[in-house]
């Protein structure tokens, strides 16, 4: 029998139907999305929307262990893009703001 740590149960299959994470860049950077604390089997299947904007938006997609992204995803301004990853255990997202001369 296992105990609420999760640490002494077999690995199951833990179903999320949805998660959804609204975000705004005031300035160009990177922000963490979303980040797994429980274990490092998660697979994400989704989308992401760029409604506005005036630069590149890119959806990196890491595991633990691994110093590149696993995968990447480059989403113009008003466009939008589908997922699915396995074994990840952060998404994030970098807005490079378009310099205008």
């Amino acid at each position: 029998m296992c105990d609420t740590t999760l640490s002494c149960c077999t690995d199951k299959v833990f179903v999320q139907d949805i998660v959804c994470t609204n975000w705004l860049f005031t300035a160009a950077g990177t922000q963490t999305i979303y980040s797994d604390n429980i274990s490092t089997i998660i697979s994400g299947t989704g989308y992401v929307k760029y409604e506005t904007g005036v630069g590149a938006l890119t959806v990196n997609f890491f595991k633990v262990g691994i110093v590149a992204a696993i995968q990447t995803l480059a989403i113009p301004v008003g466009g939008s893009a589908t997922f699915t990853v396995p074994l990840l255990t952060t998404i994030t997202f970098t807005y490079t703001r378009k310099l205008y001369y």
